[in-house]
Parts: structure tokens; sequence; C-alpha cells
């Protein structure tokens, strides 16, 4: 069951959409000047700032964390987590990928350089519907065609945007859940 993949039947009557045009907006991690340093992380504080160990193949792990400050949170200016959000590991373990729903315990949360934040339409695109697509088959498949670098292995944005998504409507996206 560790392997196992969903796979999503796709009817043929289902739009088929790229990454590009899907009816979310993918969010990177901050980069910039602000990003923390190693002093800026303690055991406990205002925000779990996210790494690799965090999001595994099923979803979220917490038993090792990491916290920045209210201060350094607001400083930061992209990777913010908002509940219904869906992430994706995209440099070094690559493909990972878990769901900011109400389960979450905690209410502030940043994503790291090397992840991406999904943001569905929620009249569109259910968040369990493409947390399922991202673990299935399906995207696996293009995935693997798409990651470039041997040692340290990668998914930028540019690559993922060809990418496609079967967009069922949300009755038969529940129903596939």
């Amino acid at each position: 069951l560790d392997n196992y993949r969903p796979h999503i039947p796709i009817h043929p009557d289902w739009p088929l959409s790229t990454f590009e045009t899907a009816p979310f907006e993918i969010i990177d991690g901050d980069r910039g000047t602000n990003y923390p340093r190693k002093e800026d992380f303690s055991n406990s504080g205002h925000c779990v700032f996210l790494n690799t160990k965090n999001v595994r193949s099923d979803g979220f792990k917490f038993d090792e964390l990491e916290f920045i400050s209210a201060e350094k949170d607001v400083a930061l200016r992209k990777g913010k987590l908002q509940r219904g959000d869906v992430l994706l590991t995209t440099r070094g373990t690559v493909g990972n990928t878990a769901l900011y729903d109400n389960s979450v315990e905690f209410e502030h949360m940043r994503i790291n350089s090397g992840m991406l934040i999904f943001r569905p339409d929620a009249t569109k695109l259910l968040s369990s519907y493409l947390f399922l697509f991202f673990q299935s088959e399906n995207f696996r498949v293009q995935r693997e065609a798409i990651v470039s670098g041997a040692a340290q292995p990668q998914l930028p944005i540019r690559n993922l945007n060809g990418a496609k998504i079967p967009i069922p409507p949300p009755e038969t996206q529940q129903a596939i859940v």
C-alpha cells in the first residue's frame, strides 16, 4: 500500500486543462532578502515554516517542526498558506503533496523555496480532488517526464505549465474523492 498510486479514469467528455489555464493559482515561496536564515528558526513560535520532511507522499507529517516569528512571517511576501491550498514539493524530493484543510491544527504556515502552493478556484476545482490528482499515476507519469536535474531533481513552474489535468464537474470530482 505504501507505493499505491490512485488512477483517475478520465472520461472523454471531461475538459482537459493545462496547468497554465487550469482553475488554480500557482504560488511560489518567497526567495527574497527576507527569506529565513538558520538563526530565524525555533522549536516553537508563530508560524510553521515547512520543509520537505513535513510534506510526504500522502500528506503532512508534523513530528519535526520549525517555526518563525510573527515579525518574520509578516516580512515575507509570498508562500503563506490558506485553507484549501494544496502543496507540491518541487526540489530534491519532487512530487510529495499535502492538503491544508481544516484538519491541520496550525493557523499560520509557510512553504520553503522548494515547494509550490496550488490555490484552486473552489467553484471549479475541489482541493481534495487536486490533492488526489497529484498522488495519481496520471500525474506521476507527467511529472517524471518533465523533472530536470540529476543530482538535485527539480520541477520548475515553467515545466509544470504544460502538464494536463482532467477537470470533471465538481459533483464528479466529489464522487472520485
